[in-house]
């Protein structure tokens, strides 16, 4: 409570003249839960869910999950943003967050309600219903981040708007992460477990989407020119402007790393920590990691001012790697050690994300045109990238280091060589992408 009222406080009086009132960037912010939700719950649970209780091999499961994102995410995303653009004269764009609030509920319980059968028979169901999944997160995510750039005004308050964003993002973190989990414990485990999970889940999405509906609401959109509607050629040649191409490839290392660790946290804390109650010690670590996301907002605020977001953006990259390359040296350390890592890695995660999302933000209000577009390719980046990490290239990872999921499903030990690869999923492979697209923002990255 009291970090939360710091945090109130430096954002207060920290507004130029003509930023949004704080009620309103705490309303558009609380949208950002169900982003934060729909994202962390499939990434953190739904690979060791159906590995660890529906027996499905890592790499099966892991295509099971990448492909729908890769196809239906990717083209729900770049869908919405083409017409978010070419309707927001008519459809402003906080409506498409209803739209999403209409389907979130369904999407979420039936990601958890497998039913019995083959293994083929689950795969299929999986990989069908999470389609449906992606095309209702892309209904709302990507107007969601486009609608940053029309609250505010200039790059100073789209900065401000964009910390309370990752705010609320600690808050979604702490649901999917933390909140989720023990729901499945609460309900009795295994997939009756998962399911009531869904159920509370598919309350609490909606519910935040309708609250960032009335709290982006009043803000007339940027007038719109009267362009022809872009041609795919066009619109690829705006995406590949160097100010935007440049940081969207890094941001994509970054989060095909972060996804990495993300995924193999439970299979590490499982098996490299020897922790039987791994599914409540995530709960703490992710609380842990909430709490560094919310105190280090004024800081990340600061750093962007004084030293340039380019910068700050490499800052946080430096921490996040360090945190993760000693957690995984450390899996035997005490519980506060760990503890303390979680934390060091969540200050500088939420340096790299905050700050990504403000220039992105940037370039939409430099180019409101395309604001819908430039979300879309962004938020489609987030799905890939934290899919191919947290789903396919993890999934491959463990298999081929033998990873066994019957052995996972009946409680045994697996071999030092399944070990190894948890531990190089989990703490060697995302430092190195996270650091290769610090550096690729570093050497090529502009902000204006």
């Amino acid at each position: 409570m009291v970090n939360s009222a710091g945090q109130g406080k430096v954002m207060a009086t920290d507004t130029a003249p003509h930023a949004l009132p704080i009620g309103r960037q705490i309303g558009y912010g609380i949208g950002q839960i169900a982003g934060q939700v729909f994202r962390d719950v499939p990434s953190l649970l739904l690979l060791f869910f159906m590995t660890t209780v529906l027996g499905i091999a890592p790499a099966l499961a892991g295509a099971a999950i990448f492909v729908p994102k890769l196809v239906f995410g990717v083209g729900a995303d770049m869908a919405a943003g083409v017409l978010s653009d070419r309707w927001r004269a008519r459809v402003p764009r906080r409506w498409w967050l209803l739209a999403g609030a209409a389907g979130a509920p369904l999407a979420m319980i039936l990601l958890f309600h497998v039913p019995e059968g083959a293994t083929l028979l689950r795969v299929s169901w999986v990989a069908g219903v999470f389609s449906l999944y992606m095309l209702v997160f892309g209904c709302f995510s990507v107007p969601y981040l486009a609608i940053a750039g029309e609250l505010a005004a200039d790059s100073r308050g789209r900065t401000l708007l964009m910390a309370w964003r990752l705010v609320f993002t600690a808050v979604g973190v702490l649901i999917g992460g933390a909140l989720a989990p023990a729901l499945v414990q609460q309900f009795g485990g295994g997939q009756p477990g998962y399911e009531g999970m869904a159920r509370v889940l598919a309350i609490i999405c909606p519910l935040a989407l309708v609250i960032a509906f009335f709290g982006s609401g009043g803000t007339a959109p940027a007038p719109v020119s009267a362009r022809p509607a872009l041609s795919p050629r066009a619109a690829l040649a705006v995406l590949l402007r160097p100010r935007f191409g440049v940081l969207l490839g890094a941001n994509l290392l970054q989060l095909a790393g972060s996804g990495m660790g993300y995924a193999a946290l439970l299979y590490f804390l499982s098996y490299n920590m020897h922790r039987a109650d791994a599914l409540q010690l995530v709960g703490a670590i992710v609380l842990t990691m909430c709490i560094g996301i919310i105190i280090a907002q004024p800081l990340w605020v600061w750093v962007a001012r004084r030293f340039g977001k380019i910068r700050g953006f490499v800052a946080g990259s430096l921490i996040y790697s360090a945190a993760y390359l000693a957690w995984g040296a450390a899996a035997m350390a005490p519980v506060p050690v760990i503890l303390g890592l979680a934390f060091a890695s969540a200050v500088g995660n939420s340096g790299w994300a905050m700050l990504g999302f403000t220039m992105v933000a940037d370039i939409s209000g430099d180019d409101p045109d395309h604001a819908g577009l430039y979300s879309a390719a962004w938020i489609a980046a987030d799905k890939i990238g934290f899919a191919l990490g947290g789903t396919l290239l993890v999934g491959l990872v463990l298999s081929a280091f033998g990873f066994d999921s019957v052995r996972a499903m009946t409680g045994q030990p697996q071999s030092a060589r399944a070990l190894i690869g948890v531990l190089v999923a989990f703490a060697v492979a995302p430092p190195l992408l996270n650091l290769s697209g610090a550096a690729v923002l570093a050497r090529w990255g502009r902000e204006r």
